[in-house]
């Protein structure tokens, strides 16, 4: 019986270990692409006009990519990736009201893999099937 006790207070205590150096509930957005951003002109395809979107993203990754002319979210929900430096893949799960992405990322999904690349501390990009949609603070 000792033993079980033993075995059992030792699993618990890698758990809360594991845990604690791991934190909870995984990988959270990049550091440095919290903030408020104003989408460019145009996308990276050259004529897709972006001007009006503007994107937030909230440190626990929530985000809400608005229409700024239309007054209202293009794409909300929650975004995760490991912050892998200026480049990386973040998992977009998007709310279903107000799903209505870029043109230029029309085949765009729900659930979906964004690119990301932090060009500097003002400027960042976010890419969709080849398509970027540039951003500065």
């Amino acid at each position: 019986m000792r033993n079980k006790l033993v075995i059992l207070f030792a699993f618990t205590a890698a758990i809360i270990m594991l845990v604690a150096f791991t934190g909870c509930g995984g990988p959270k957005v990049p550091e440095r692409l919290v903030g408020q951003w104003q989408c460019a002109d145009l996308a990276s395809d050259g004529y897709t006009d972006t001007s009006f979107y503007a994107i937030t993203i909230e440190e626990d990754g929530t985000f809400s990519l608005n229409d700024e002319a239309a007054g209202k979210p293009s794409l909300s929900g929650t975004m995760k990736g490991d912050d892998t430096g200026k480049l990386g893949i973040l998992e977009l799960t998007c709310n279903e009201d107000d799903f209505n992405p870029p043109v230029c990322w029309a085949k765009m999904q729900k659930k979906s893999r964004v690119r990301y690349k932090i060009m500097d501390e003002n400027t960042i990009r976010l890419g969709y099937v080849g398509i970027w949609l540039i951003f500065t603070k």
